[in-house]
């Protein structure tokens, strides 16, 4: 398939698409400034042409049409992309509006077009006392989250969304419409669980994987204005803890430099087992967590933020992520709390892994970080005024830096970086032949 983010001289003539099937969209046309925005607007390109697919059929068309006449494209489904992989100065074949989801409730399935976002998916779940392992931003796509691995705080329980995937149905680079499973087009079917968005096909839709869940309990732990040291002490104690935790309870760890001073972190995340079972392992950390039991869809509106109609946001932002294999050393410790207390600019996140992440052998599915990885980390920075961008991007890039000498050099392709050396290798480790 054709990709790139540069214009075309001219675009050929227009596929001829049934409105019922496609609305295609020019600069200047009234709907055409409202689909523009993406999550990451430092990478926000305005096409020649967007068109707004309904069905697998204008997919396969607009698929077609590209391909025949040489025309770069970008697949857009709710658009998170860090690197803006999702937008496009040419054309974007745009599958928002196939967002519709059903549930087959006794089958626990669900059927959800490539433009629905992981928040569509748990709402449709939910009301049947049901759930998806996705993650905590709802207003995520589907198609690019799942395809690429997708964690959340169901993970540890019952996997990545990957693994929760029970059929792919997209448009092939020939036009060709194909459903990738377990027993046809299997091979496809591997890599499109793991191997990233857009990277073999043009997805229109998923059947997946649902798990009987009414309730959870969240917890939260909160340390404000640290030191160093102290901050170290307390990510000390969470790696030993949080991957190796009941598989039931999924957390993270944020970490942020005070505005006034100081380190805070965060330890967030829920179990679906019992409140005793969570009250006793809390007791690994130190400080007083905050506990609840409540609604599954409580949990996942309390984890976005609690922004009502889950708020599609736009800012200007930098990602890099890093993998954990062995418990960070002292050094590595006080090497990023050190980088944190002296950029007010970067926070960190470490997402726990282990549970049934690591029951899933590393070469199962094309997502390769599992039995030997602890903990995944971010690094982001959001900012907004562009004339900081250079100074930003620089930040970001010394504190990354700093840490190479204490982590594995594998990375997370759904936190893709354009600035990463040697990113197949990086992102998909020992699976890399088999996708190429």
């Amino acid at each position: 398939m054709l990709s790139g983010r540069r214009a075309f001289a001219q675009l050929p003539a227009l596929p001829k698409l049934p409105p019922s099937e496609a609305t295609l969209l020019h600069p200047g046309d009234a709907q055409f400034d409202g689909y523009v925005p993406a999550f990451n607007s430092r990478t926000v390109l305005t096409p020649q042409l967007r068109a707004l697919c309904r069905t697998p059929q204008a997919i396969g068309v607009m698929v077609g049409w590209c391909r025949d006449y040489g025309v770069p494209f970008a697949l857009r489904g709710r658009g998170h992309c860090f690197e803006g992989f999702s937008e496009s100065s040419s054309v974007v074949i745009d599958t928002r509006p196939m967002r519709k989801v059903t549930v087959d409730s006794a089958a626990k399935i669900a059927t959800a077009g490539a433009g629905a976002s992981l928040g569509d998916i748990y709402i449709a779940a939910a009301a049947h006392g049901l759930a998806f392992p996705g993650g905590s931003c709802p207003t995520v796509g589907l198609a690019g989250h799942a395809l690429g691995g997708g964690y959340g705080f169901l993970a540890r329980p019952f996997g990545l969304a990957c693994d929760n995937v029970l059929s792919v149905d997209l448009i092939d680079p020939q036009g060709r419409v194909l459903r990738a499973d377990r027993n046809q087009n299997a091979d496809l079917f591997w890599a499109c669980r793991g191997g990233g968005g857009g990277s073999f096909g043009a997805v229109t839709g998923f059947r997946l994987q649902l798990h009987s869940l009414k309730t959870v309990v969240p917890f939260s732990i909160n340390w404000r204005q640290l030191t160093p040291a102290r901050a170290a002490d307390v990510l000390k104690v969470w790696q030993l803890w949080a991957p190796n935790a009941p598989s039931a309870i999924t957390g993270n760890l944020v970490i942020n430099r005070h505005p006034e001073g100081g380190i805070n972190l965060h330890c967030a995340g829920q179990s679906i087992g019992t409140l005793a079972e969570l009250k006793r392992e809390l007791k690994a950390l130190p400080g007083v967590p905050r506990i609840s039991v409540v609604p599954m869809i409580a949990a996942i509106n309390d984890f976005a933020g609690g922004v009502p109609g889950w708020i599609y946001a736009s800012s200007l932002m930098k990602g890099k992520s890093d993998y954990v294999t062995a418990p960070l050393t002292d050094a590595g410790l006080a090497t990023l709390m050190e980088q944190i207390n002296g950029a007010e600019d970067v926070y960190v996140i470490c997402d726990a892994y282990g549970g049934a992440i690591s029951r899933v052998a590393a070469d199962a599915t094309a997502f390769a970080h599992r039995g030997s990885t602890l903990f995944s980390i971010q690094y982001a920075t959001y900012w907004t005024d562009p004339a900081q961008t250079p100074q930003r991007l620089a930040a970001l890039r010394k504190f990354y830096e700093g840490m190479r000498r204490n982590v594995s050099g594998c990375a997370y392709v759904n936190y893709c970086d354009v600035n990463l050396k040697d990113w197949p290798t990086a992102y998909w480790g020992q699976n890399l032949a088999r996708l190429k």
